[in-house]
């Protein structure tokens, strides 16, 4: 414990520390005593500035000093070298009270000289912004001044009246009065720029059609007959596929016509008219609607339809060729090939109805489908609807050409295809 205690440093007996003070250039005057105020200026002239600048760090800038001509100490300092910014100071009227003084100490001569100095704010300002207050002041009018006024301390009346006043003033008249500002420009240009992303209410018409199970419509078509051509009813590749020979020939003559057995009525009333027209279309639409109305014969289950077997498939469509068939099953079928879901039955039916409107060109009577399909007017009269059609009882001189009577009228139906395009619209759940 001594030898510890031996090397501790010890205290010095003065009182003070090891170590000794920093000394200042002016402390062996201090000392001696020899540090004197030789001159206090107080003369009006230019003076020193002391300029402080909470905020703002100007490096390098240069200002001019402007000072008024009766009292060269008031002093105001300005500088417009930055791009975007003007620095000013002025006094500050809260210290017109206090005098600052600015000490010189000349340490060869032994003197210290007390200045009196100006003490200025600066102050940074962005030069776009203060030239548009500055000439929004210029331009203020009476009336102008009534509505800031009226803005700021009337009534909700007239608060709504000038609310109502300035909107209606984006665009200028032919005096050049509601002329669009910049700033104007700036937040309307911002309002686009945020909107340019989303989507239009055609796009999203677009989108939800495409989602359905109806064939993709034309929503640009000038002309109904554009709005579902064959080409999208019936795929080019399928279209070359189905023979119309046959039924030329036979529409020669009656007894030619006899000799084609059809198992539904909708080709049957049909044939005969459009192939004696020679609309080979027309007539190659029906024949591609007749495979179908076959292919949903050949349908078996329930909620889910199943395809049957290939060697029973070639006895269903002994008049068509298989590889016809095989990709009507494939276009029509889910991704197993061999069954048909809700969607893919959606589909088929309103592919039939498309084909019926092209074969009667674009107004037809859903009689004849009703039956061949086994399906309620109602249900029948909804797959149109999809398709954009217009859904009615027939009309009197309808009803004097279908050659039916007012009572089977009322429970008939005719689907019309027609510009512009009626889709149902899609109803919103409530949460």
């Amino acid at each position: 414990m001594a030898e510890e205690f031996q090397k501790k440093r010890k205290r010095q007996s003065n009182g003070t520390t090891a170590t000794p003070n920093k000394k200042v250039a002016i402390d062996h005057h201090a000392a001696a005593g020899n540090v004197k105020v030789t001159n206090v200026i107080h003369e009006r002239g230019l003076r020193p500035i002391i300029a402080s600048a909470p905020g703002l760090a100007p490096s390098n800038i240069a200002f001019k000093a402007y000072c008024d001509s009766k009292n060269e100490s008031n002093v105001v300092l300005h500088s417009s070298q930055h791009p975007r910014l003007d620095y000013t100071a002025l006094p500050n009227t809260l210290d017109s009270g206090l005098s600052h003084y600015i000490a010189v100490f000349n340490p060869q001569a032994e003197t210290l000289q007390i200045v009196p100095a100006n003490y200025l704010n600066l102050r940074g300002s962005v030069r776009a912004e203060e030239q548009e207050v500055e000439a929004a002041a210029r331009g203020m009018t009476g009336a102008k001044q009534r509505e800031e006024l009226g803005r700021e301390f009337g009534t909700k009346k007239a608060k709504k009246a000038i609310a109502s006043k300035t909107e209606n003033a984006i665009t200028k008249d032919s005096k050049g009065k509601g002329a669009i500002t910049a700033t104007q420009t700036a937040i309307l240009e911002s309002v686009g720029t945020a909107t340019a992303d989303q989507a239009s209410r055609q796009d999203q018409e677009r989108a939800l059609l495409a989602a359905k199970p109806i064939p993709p419509p034309n929503l640009d078509a000038a002309n109904v007959e554009d709005v579902y051509p064959l080409a999208t009813l019936l795929p080019p590749h399928e279209a070359k596929l189905v023979n119309i020979k046959e039924w030329q020939e036979a529409t020669i003559s009656e007894e030619e016509e006899k000799k084609i057995e059809f198992v539904h009525s909708f080709p049957a009333y049909r044939v005969a008219a459009i192939g004696k027209a020679h609309d080979s279309d027309r007539l190659k639409a029906l024949r591609y609607l007749n495979l179908l109305l076959i292919f949903h014969e050949a349908l078996s289950g329930g909620r889910v339809k199943k395809v049957p077997p290939k060697d029973k498939l070639k006895e269903k469509f002994s008049d068509y060729p298989m590889s016809l068939v095989d990709s009507v099953r494939r276009r029509f079928t889910n991704d197993s090939g061999n069954e048909l879901g809700k969607f893919q039955l959606d589909k088929l039916y309103t592919h039939i109805c498309a084909l019926s409107l092209f074969v009667d060109n674009w107004s037809t009577h859903i009689t004849d489908l009703k039956n061949d399909l086994k399906m309620d007017t109602a249900v029948l009269a909804k797959y149109y609807q999809e398709l954009g059609c217009v859904v009615r009882a027939p009309s009197e001189s309808e009803r004097a050409k279908m050659k039916i009577t007012k009572e089977a009228a009322k429970a008939s139906r005719i689907a019309k295809l027609r510009l512009p395009l009626q889709f149902p619209k899609v109803s919103r759940r409530r949460v």
